[in-house]
């Protein structure tokens, strides 16, 4: 009950003091004011009991004294004045009144929420108020005082309805942001950028919680001034990110606003700094920024989630092509490069980052159906009999089977079943022709093959770059799909891919 009393109070000395601030300025009264050649308004707060000292410091003592000279004569018509007030408060009505010979007024109670607030007199008039002007200035009274009640309603419907719809639109943008991505190193920027722009804030930080040490790692910072901060490491408890992810709070200052990112438990932590124009961090940049954090905390969660599994799906790629180079028909292959052509010419393409890294993981597996392979079919030197070949054809379809038992790499099973077709229509296993070739299989069909004349197996030598290429293109419109070609020409000519393939390979 006595918050309830507190919080009316509070209202109260806030509606009093604007109704006192602008009282003259209001259109309403300004009309009134001329009508009675602008009279003297005096408002008065109801802290009860009103006192004679109270009466003396307003504006109440100099109107008197206008019309009075002596002191006498004025503690009197204070102490009148009092009366007035106590009387008007009473009855809940006008009072009129009169001071000086040919000086008239009225004081009548400011109410709301069934409460008197305060008190409005309205003195210096020559004449004695008519029931008719009476009834004007305490309807007028009135309506003032509900008009500003509702404004201040209303501001307090904005103040809360306005956090909630910048915080619907954040989360929109941000869910835009994350579900574009699940690479931190692509995710924590993205958050950071529109943390500022919602915020408008000069700086901002991401830290990451590494539980085992017990410290926040920093992962990202943008910062606008042109004395930029280093990212570094803080302990958990320390300084205001730190402090923020102990507490499982936001933690704010003019300077600054972090907040923690929580889902299940603390994931991090963003810290803003330095608001545009100098202006202070408030709690509404405060209940943005939670809804955002709390958006950001499971984009993170997932991206982490995805990375461990993108970890164990690549270690396990990685076992299996292990295994396949340690066949004896095995050998050395320029694996890094493999991956970097596939990473430039995809874009090309306009494949997606998911894209690639299918395409990637189907790279290196490309050669699984090869397990069921006899090693001397593999081996063999010279041309192949019909028999051997057909065995040959059938390591697609067996790679395919292998991979499609394991979930995280379906995707690739397509790639893997049709990267020995020709673009012409003359390959294996369907015999598919151009276009209906899947894109991932085409480029497969141009990476693998370049990868194949460069590295050198138990069976021939390895071919120069040059040649390789010029047999590649050779074969475009025929075995590959001639814009594929191109991209790789191009792509190989780059100063960083002929740089790795020196280094894995010693190519020439």
């Amino acid at each position: 009950m006595k918050k309830i009393n507190d919080h009316k109070d509070m209202e109260h000395r806030k509606l009093f003091q604007t109704l006192e601030d602008n009282w003259v300025l209001r259109k309403e009264i300004k009309a009134f004011n001329d009508y009675l050649k602008n009279p003297e308004w005096i408002l008065i707060p109801s802290v009860p009991p009103i006192t004679y000292e109270q009466i003396k410091k307003t504006k109440v003592l100099k109107c008197i004294e206008k019309t009075f000279y002596t002191k006498k004569d004025v503690r009197k018509e204070l102490n009148n004045a009092l009366k007035t007030i106590k009387r008007a408060g009473d009855t809940r009505k006008a009072v009129l009144f009169q001071h000086g010979r040919n000086c008239h007024g009225a004081c009548y109670p400011m109410i709301s929420d069934d409460d008197i607030f305060g008190f409005i007199i309205i003195c210096g008039l020559k004449k004695k108020l008519s029931n008719d002007l009476g009834g004007i200035f305490t309807a007028l009274t009135d309506t003032v005082i509900r008009e500003v009640r509702r404004e201040f309603e209303l501001e307090e419907a904005n103040n809360t309805i306005r956090p909630r719809a910048v915080a619907l639109s954040t989360v929109h943008t941000l869910h835009r942001l994350v579900t574009s991505t699940l690479d931190l190193n692509e995710l924590l920027p993205r958050v950071a950028r529109l943390s500022m722009q919602v915020i408008r804030a000069n700086r901002c930080s991401i830290k990451l919680v590494d539980k085992k040490r017990k410290i926040l790692l920093p992962k990202t910072t943008i910062d606008l001034r042109k004395k930029s901060t280093k990212l570094k490491k803080v302990r958990i408890g320390r300084y205001a990110p730190g402090r923020a992810v102990k507490k499982c709070a936001p933690v704010r200052s003019e300077k600054y606003l972090a907040v923690p990112m929580i889902d299940e438990d603390v994931v991090g932590v963003i810290t803003l700094y330095d608001k545009l124009e100098g202006k202070a961090f408030t709690q509404f940049d405060q209940e943005i920024m939670k809804t955002l954090s709390e958006q950001a905390a499971i984009a993170i969660k997932n991206a982490q989630l995805y990375k461990e599994q993108a970890d164990i799906t690549l270690s396990s790629i990685k076992c299996i092509a292990r295994l396949l180079q340690n066949r004896p028909h095995g050998a050395h292959r320029a694996e890094a490069s493999f991956l970097k052509l596939i990473s430039i010419i995809g874009p090309k393409f306009k494949m997606n980052e998911r894209e690639i890294q299918m395409l990637q993981y189907a790279a290196m597996l490309h050669d699984a159906g090869q397990i069921g392979i006899p090693e001397k079919v593999l081996m063999k030197k010279g041309g192949l009999t019909g028999h051997e070949y057909d065995i040959i054809k059938k390591h697609p379809m067996a790679g395919a089977e292998i991979l499609s038992k394991f979930r995280p790499l379906k995707p690739i099973v397509p790639i893997i079943l049709y990267h020995h077709e020709n673009f012409d229509g003359t390959g294996y296993p369907k015999g598919l022709k151009g276009k209906s070739i899947p894109l991932a299989a085409r480029m497969l069909a141009v990476v693998s093959v370049f990868e194949v004349l460069i590295t050198e197996k138990p069976y021939r030598k390895a071919r120069p770059i040059k040649t390789a290429i010029k047999e590649i293109r050779n074969s475009a419109g025929k075995q590959f799909d001639p814009a594929i070609v191109e991209a790789l020409c191009e792509a190989v000519q780059r100063k960083d891919v002929k740089k790795l393939l020196d280094k894995e390979l010693g190519a020439k």
